[in-house]
């Protein structure tokens, strides 16, 4: 299969796009009146005290907007000529009717000259939330690319609901469930079908400048229950210095394919170390 091979630079050039569209969405009019979610990322913890909820007239202006941008990198040269960076950026606002999260990520690795590594994905959520329930409805979308898979771009979007397990000023347990439609275009199987997507996002505050955060999810493909995926993935943030906002943050993502297409591996593991700005 020939595949349409994306280059490093026009990777850079779609994470500039995806991030002035997610600024633009900040600064969108204060008129529109509409409402949104947490990404499931490793890239980003939520500030370790509850915001403050903002007004729902001004969702979509720059006020009571969160989130924070990491990056990180390593290489060698001599003997072994290696290079690896990991970047990813998140932002998320809540009121007391809605909550919405926007984000992406971006890996590139090359090993003696050689590509071992290019993956770019970008997702939003938007929550409804009920006053006074634990319940919330949604709608969320995604889009990934990976060089190394048997696709070339994979899009999931669909509706779906939460209930807000466990939620304290320390601990933050948040159970979800998705009808999604999903394609993954240049593959194997390019057509549209139908996926159950369970998961959970968890967040518990260790001390005052420690706070570890996992998320997980299923995906199963109601057409063949026998075609499913897994994507886990776990972070542990400190701040160094939590006047400026700066943070380290040490995680782990697992993603497993039950069908990744002939010649590709089922699971793939990915750890990382970043230095973050929050905002």
């Amino acid at each position: 299969m020939t595949r349409n091979t994306l280059q490093p630079n026009r990777l850079l050039a779609a994470i500039a796009l995806t991030t002035g569209l997610t600024a633009g969405s900040l600064f969108a009019a204060d008129t529109l009146d509409t409402s949104g979610a947490r990404l499931l990322t490793t890239t980003a913890v939520q500030d370790e005290a509850a915001p403050e909820l903002a007004d729902n007239s001004s969702f979509f202006s720059l006020s009571g907007w969160e989130g924070s941008f990491a990056l990180g990198m390593n290489g060698a040269s001599g003997n072994n000529e290696n290079f690896n960076a990991r970047a990813g950026m998140e932002a998320r606002k809540e009121t007391d009717r809605n909550e919405a999260t926007l984000g992406f990520a971006y890996t590139y690795a090359t090993s003696d000259g050689t590509e071992s590594a290019n993956r770019f994905v970008a997702a939003a959520r938007y929550d409804w939330l009920f006053p006074d329930s634990k319940w919330r409805v949604f709608a969320i979308g995604s889009y990934e690319y990976d060089e190394f898979q048997d696709w070339d771009h994979r899009v999931s979007l669909g509706p779906g609901v939460g209930y807000q397990a466990i939620k304290t000023d320390d601990t933050d347990l948040l159970l979800r469930a998705a009808l999604l439609g999903t394609r993954e275009f240049g593959g194997s199987d390019d057509k549209w079908i139908t996926e159950l997507n369970p998961g959970l996002d968890f967040e518990h505050k260790i001390t005052e400048r420690q706070t570890f955060v996992s998320s997980l999810d299923f995906y199963s493909n109601l057409d063949d229950p026998n075609n499913y995926r897994f994507v886990g993935a776990a972070a542990w943030r400190i701040e160094m210095d939590p006047e400026a906002g700066l943070f380290l943050e040490l995680g782990i993502e697992d993603r497993y394919d039950s069908n990744p297409g002939t010649g590709f591996k089922k699971n793939d593991f990915a750890y990382f170390a970043t230095v973050g700005w929050s905002f």
